[in-house]
């Protein structure tokens, strides 16, 4: 009786994603540490961000899908923050669409993204879905809406793109009814000073993203603040202000 010779190893899906995306994660981070020496964050946001942000929208759900949708479900931890049904929300940075498009089935959504590649894409998400939004594509730091025109504010993983975030956030109050609440989800340092979140946080930081506090920038603008971290190691937050009456 002949012996067989045993199978060769075949790893599981689920490991070969991960190395997929680390290694493509090492590849990018190497390049972004070598251009940011060379130039600055500035540069890195214009130069390669706004690049692959724009052209590769079709790509940015994959990405996601590569690690289990982890940053989609991060972004739900906004969910319990929002106004009721129907209220207005602006959503800042929505990306691919996806979160976008679930929130448009339960409110009066309007939303704002400096790619036009994610513009086109949303749209196309929404229009199969029979749903409908206020789309624009701009600039944070001018936002084309009228004073008290939202019930909320919402950003998941983009405030820490915006070079002038104050300018940025004086737009966002700008635009909030008063009562109305400012969501922002992000990465960044944990309350707790762990070395996890904060070697996290130099790395996004590495990356070219502006790792920030939003609590007391929030407060300076007179809106009354709560944050929450989550995530491994306490990495991600939720910052919520809520302007007076």
């Amino acid at each position: 009786m002949k012996r067989r010779n045993p199978s060769p190893y075949r790893p599981d899906v689920s490991h070969r994603r991960w190395a997929v995306t680390l290694s493509g994660l090492a590849l990018v981070t190497g390049i972004l540490i070598w251009l940011r020496r060379r130039t600055g964050k500035v540069t890195i946001q214009r130069r390669f961000w706004d690049v692959v942000y724009d052209r590769l929208a079709v790509l940015y759900d994959g990405v996601d899908w590569f690690t289990g949708n982890t940053t989609h479900r991060l972004r739900l931890r906004a969910l319990p923050h929002l106004p009721p049904e129907g209220s207005r929300i602006l959503e800042i940075g929505f990306g691919s669409g996806k979160l976008h498009a679930e929130l448009a089935e339960c409110y009066a959504m309007a939303g704002l993204d400096r790619a036009p590649g994610m513009a086109r894409l949303t749209q196309r998400r929404l229009a199969s879905r029979g749903l409908t939004s206020d789309l624009r594509v701009g600039d944070a730091t001018a936002l084309p809406w009228r004073d008290a025109t939202f019930d909320a504010v919402l950003l998941t993983f983009a405030f820490s793109a915006f070079p002038d975030a104050g300018a940025a956030l004086d737009e966002m109050v700008r635009v909030l009814k008063p009562g109305g609440k400012l969501i922002i989800v992000d990465a960044g340092e944990s309350l707790d000073g762990n070395a996890m979140a904060r070697f996290l946080a130099q790395l996004w930081s590495a990356l070219g993203d502006y790792m920030r506090d939003e609590v007391p920038m929030m407060q300076a603008r007179g809106l009354s603040v709560t944050r929450e971290d989550f995530g491994p190691w306490g990495c991600v937050h939720v910052t919520v202000g809520t302007k007076a009456e």
